[in-house]
């Protein structure tokens, strides 16, 4: 078959070709301020474990970042060590996996013996020694001893002396010719020319005069053992313990010395005392301590905090200043949403019940590259004020909305950067009264196509609020006559007709439906109008009683993800007014006729989902990772999990879509990774199309990408001689092509045409590529 080439030569673009141009796949967006020990290599450089991966630094220079998708094992190493000789860092996890990183070029592999032992349940890392070659191992149920030479196990030992077998080994600490275990009864400890046998090792315990409780820190200075439990501190001097008072009721977490000082660190303060025992502490502010690195000291103490990076103390004045790189400020991401290329997204609706963390848990704007955090700890508008744990987001005009779990909402004015607070004190908003009406929990926020915001306050009595931008307050709404008296409010989507889709629990926060309201003339709420879909056959046909998550694709079909399965519904603009048949939820039928199962997904938790320019969409699970569906909901595409990806996590909280360029953000438990998809948004008139890479070789590319394409387009791929190759249809402004012909074979060398019509066939696009075999 032959094309017309009239269409080519009027549209053909004869610019340079593009080299070497491909999409990547995976980006981590992570926080390395929680830093959970630092190691410093021969060239100075430190490097650190944090809960966002594995930071490398030179002064004030980032060298490296490496997480998952370099072959991390996860984001939240337990331990961390550096082996000068061999120019290796271990990372060891609470999983008992140990990642190896060659200091030289950054790869990583792994070693999994502890991983793969099946005689205890608990096998995390807790601390590493290195001396010799020999790599000590404290673990959950005793030390493990690596050669490093030949990087295998040469023992293990669960026997400490008396105390019981297979107990945890919390760290590791030698002073003196003494080698000292800190374990969950106590301290074990033996001479290091001894041997590992139990006889070898002597106990220190409550009948010592110590303690039985967990030890968790361990130091030496002028010949006096240092010693920490969870909830005591002790010394150990001319044979006797004692409780230590010099750090008040400070529990201490690391200790470390040289000849000049002691350090002792806890998660308020940190302490130096000098060879004529002159005791100061410096106050950590809002930061909280979490470990001593190990990097040689003189002037300066370099140790790591939960919130804020690293802290430097500068012995000679007390002073502490803090260094953290860029990017957000804590791994919790809700409520993700797009809008005009930003990201707008809250952090976690969840308290970790320590005041000082609670304060960074704020939400982030990233804009071309950029994070911006806006939180308790940095914000100057939140002064006297609290505002944290927001978890919706929406935006309306000017304004950005984030709103939170029991302390209000905030008005951000993007042009501004005015931040206005409501809450409790100053607004109509109010909570559950039979927790808190002063504790309003914004569950549920988005945007009518008036542009008028509408919130729900979970559990409210007025549990529905709406409010046009720039206003002083919120109109608020009484529960609709659809609901029952027991069903309460939980969540909130607005679709394309100003319909709210509100999904309903009861006081104990099971699943009891979906209530779907249209408020007509919202001035008037006597017009309103509702019902109630449930589970049962006439009655909505829901998965599940529990619903997570509503979307609207780009047909305008409305999706919902349920505890038990998605469904969705074809024609929601005449759900309410309808028939039993027009609400009633259809379930995604699969394709697959061979599968077990006729629907699709029908056992997923839903609780993320998001609508690709292609119309594909994005599901994500409570612990199943992320699905992405064709179109009709009838088959996966792709699947990815933390087996066979570098997703950090399994549990998704959110998912949104960058139309303009595809990316794909998601949100997992532990941290942000973005995949790049391949539809984008469409362009609105066809010209010159992108071709990359260009030149495409098949022995070094996999795909060949065509951009600046219509919504719905027919792409053609031709010879120079006219011949049609190949061709396929697409929707979005993105598509994918393997570089073979309609029969799957290999094309030969040279130069080829991309031609682009879309669907109206008033549009079209021309590009070129060239092939080498």
């Amino acid at each position: 078959m032959r094309y017309t080439l009239f269409a080519i030569l009027s549209f053909l673009w004869l610019g340079s070709v593009i080299n070497a141009q491909s999409l990547s796949d995976w980006t981590a967006y992570t926080s390395f301020r929680s830093v959970s020990g630092a190691v410093e290599d021969s060239q100075g450089r430190m490097w650190m474990s944090t809960n966002g991966g594995v930071l490398i630094t030179d002064g004030n220079e980032v060298i490296q970042k490496i997480t998952p998708i370099d072959n991390l094992t996860r984001l939240d190493g337990s331990a961390i060590a550096y082996s000068e000789s061999m120019e290796l860092i271990f990372v060891g996890y609470l999983t008992g996996v140990i990642d190896v990183i060659d200091a030289t070029n950054f790869k990583v592999t792994q070693l999994t013996d502890i991983e793969r032992n099946t005689s205890f349940s608990q096998k995390g890392i807790n601390d590493f020694n290195i001396s010799d070659n020999l790599l000590l191992v404290a673990t959950d149920f005793g030390i493990v001893e690596y050669d490093l030479d030949g990087m295998f196990v040469k023992d293990s030992y669960i026997k400490f002396g008396e105390f019981s077998t297979a107990i945890a080994i919390n760290t590791i600490f030698e002073y003196s010719e003494n080698l000292y275990l800190g374990t969950e009864e106590g301290i074990a400890f033996k001479a290091l020319e001894d041997d590992f046998s139990a006889s070898s090792w002597n106990n220190f315990n409550s009948s010592d005069g110590f303690s039985s409780s967990s030890t968790v820190a361990l130091g030496g200075f002028q010949n006096v053992i240092y010693a920490s439990t969870t909830t005591e501190n002790f010394t150990f001097e001319n044979g006797s313990w004692s409780q230590n008072p010099e750090f008040g009721s400070n529990i201490i977490v690391e200790y470390s010395s040289n000849d000049s000082f002691l350090i002792a660190l806890s998660t308020e303060r940190i302490y130096y005392k000098n060879i004529n025992g002159v005791l100061r502490n410096a106050f950590l502010s809002e930061n909280y301590g979490s470990a001593l690195t190990e990097i040689p000291f003189s002037d300066e103490v370099i140790f790591g905090t939960i919130n804020s990076g690293l802290g430097i103390l500068d012995i000679s004045n007390g002073s502490i200043t803090y260094s953290s790189v860029d990017g957000p400020y804590v791994n919790f991401f809700e409520g993700m949403k797009f809008v005009d290329g930003v990201l707008i997204s809250g952090s976690t609706r969840s308290s970790s019940r320590r005041e000082e963390i609670d304060k960074s848990r704020g939400f982030y704007i990233y804009e071309n590259g950029v994070w911006e955090n806006y939180n308790e700890i940095l914000t100057p508008e939140f002064d006297g004020v609290v505002f944290r744990q927001p978890f919706k987001t929406t935006a309306s005009g000017n304004y950005y909305y984030f709103g939170s779990w029991g302390t209000g909402i905030v008005r951000f004015d993007k042009n501004t950067d005015e931040i206005r607070l409501f809450d409790e004190t100053n607004s109509t908003l109010r909570g559950w009264p039979q927790d808190s009406e002063l504790y309003p929990v914004i569950s549920g926020l988005e945007t009518d196509s008036n542009n008028d915001v509408w919130l729900v306050s979970r559990y409210g009595d007025t549990p529905l609020y709406r409010q046009t931008p720039g206003d002083d307050d919120w109109q608020s709404f009484e529960e609709n006559n659809a609901a029952a008296s027991s069903d309460l409010y939980e969540n909130l989507f607005i679709d394309s007709f100003d319909q709210k889709w509100i999904p309903i629990q009861n006081a104990q926060s099971s699943g009891t439906g979906l209530l779907v309201i249209d408020t007509k003339n919202p001035e008037d709420e006597t017009d309103d109008v509702g019902i109630k879909l449930q589970t049962g056959g006439n009655s909505g046909n829901l998965p599940d009683s529990k619903v997570n998550v509503i979307i609207e694709d780009n047909n305008g079909e409305v999706w919902i993800g349920t505890a038990r399965g998605i469904a969705k519904f074809i024609f929601p603009e005449i759900l309410i007014e309808g028939s039993v048949q027009e609400r009633t939820a259809q379930w995604l039928i699969n394709e697959d006729t061979s599968a077990v199962s006729r629907f699709l997904l029908r056992d997923i938790n839903a609780t993320a989902m998001a609508v690709n320019a292609a119309n594909e969409k994005w599901i994500g699970s409570a612990n199943q990772g992320v699905y992405l569906l064709n179109a009709e909901g009838s088959k996966i595409l792709k699947r990815f999990t933390t087996e066979n990806s570098p997703l950090f996590s399994n549990s998704i909280k959110s998912i949104a879509i960058n139309d303009i360029t595809g990316e794909v953000f998601i949100a997992t438990d532990v941290g942000l990774i973005s995949y790049q998809d391949i539809p984008k948004s469409p362009v609105n008139k066809m010209d010159e199309l992108k071709v990359f890479p260009n030149p495409f070789n098949y022995d070094k590319n996999e795909e060949i990408f065509i951009e600046e394409l219509s919504d719905e387009t027919f792409v053609k791929v031709l010879g120079v001689d006219g011949t049609v190759v190949n061709s396929f249809q697409t929707k979005g402004g993105r598509v994918s092509w393997n570089g073979k012909d309609s029969n799957g074979n290999r094309l030969g060398s040279g130069v080829y045409f991309i031609v682009a019509v879309d669907s109206e066939g008033n549009s079209k696009g021309v590009g070129k590529v060239v092939i080498v075999k």
